[in-house]
């Protein structure tokens, strides 16, 4: 007579006959479907947990090509350093009045180019060359209402506006870094200005 085992389907022991192999796990056909379908359950689960890590796997190393194409892109870039040098122009001079007409800046107010930032590459991000201007006087007036410069002459003194006129015009090539270098730089510049 062969000794009792422990069933795998139902957890019942058993004795198996004479003529059933040394190896079975059932005491039933019954369990043997249930045991064949808790390992293919067991199998599924394993694949599904598979699948979600590799798409996980997929989705990080997306995410990571993604932040490096954006870091050398110039569509993304450019913008973001704009932005940031903007940001920074606002918050610095949100307690000022406009720097052309000397009226409050109100609620919405932009940071405006005294050279204007297309012609001029080499003023373009120069915290100097920007300041906080009321919206009527950056659009409706031209970005200058008449004493853009001279309320600048008495913010920045003469020199460094003679300094802004000597940079006037020309060409400049920036890369992706230098935008990006740029956007740093502005960030930084207004997290000192947020410190207590």
């Amino acid at each position: 007579m062969r000794r009792k085992k422990l069933c795998k389907g139902c957890r019942e022991y058993f004795r198996p006959k004479e003529d059933e192999p040394e190896t079975i796990a059932h005491c039933s056909p019954d369990c043997a479907v249930a045991i064949v379908r808790k390992k293919w359950d067991k199998d599924a689960k394993s694949r599904e947990r598979s699948q979600i890590k590799a798409k996980k796997a997929e989705k990080r190393e997306h995410a990571k090509q993604k932040r490096e194409f954006q870091q050398n892109d110039l569509k993304v870039r450019k913008p973001a350093a704009k932005n940031a040098c903007h940001a920074y122009i606002r918050e610095r001079d949100k307690n000022e009045p406009c720097i052309c007409c000397n009226r409050p800046l109100g609620e919405n107010y932009h940071a405006g180019h005294w050279l204007e930032s297309g012609n001029n590459p080499q003023t373009r991000y120069d915290s100097r060359n920007i300041n906080a201007q009321r919206i009527d006087c950056n659009f409706f007036k031209g970005g200058d209402s008449g004493d853009y410069e001279a309320n600048l002459r008495a913010k920045i003194g003469d020199e460094a506006v003679e300094e802004l006129k000597s940079m006037k015009g020309g060409t400049m090539k920036r890369t992706a870094q230098d935008y990006l270098e740029i956007e740093g730089y502005y960030k930084n510049k207004i997290k000192e200005l947020e410190k207590p």
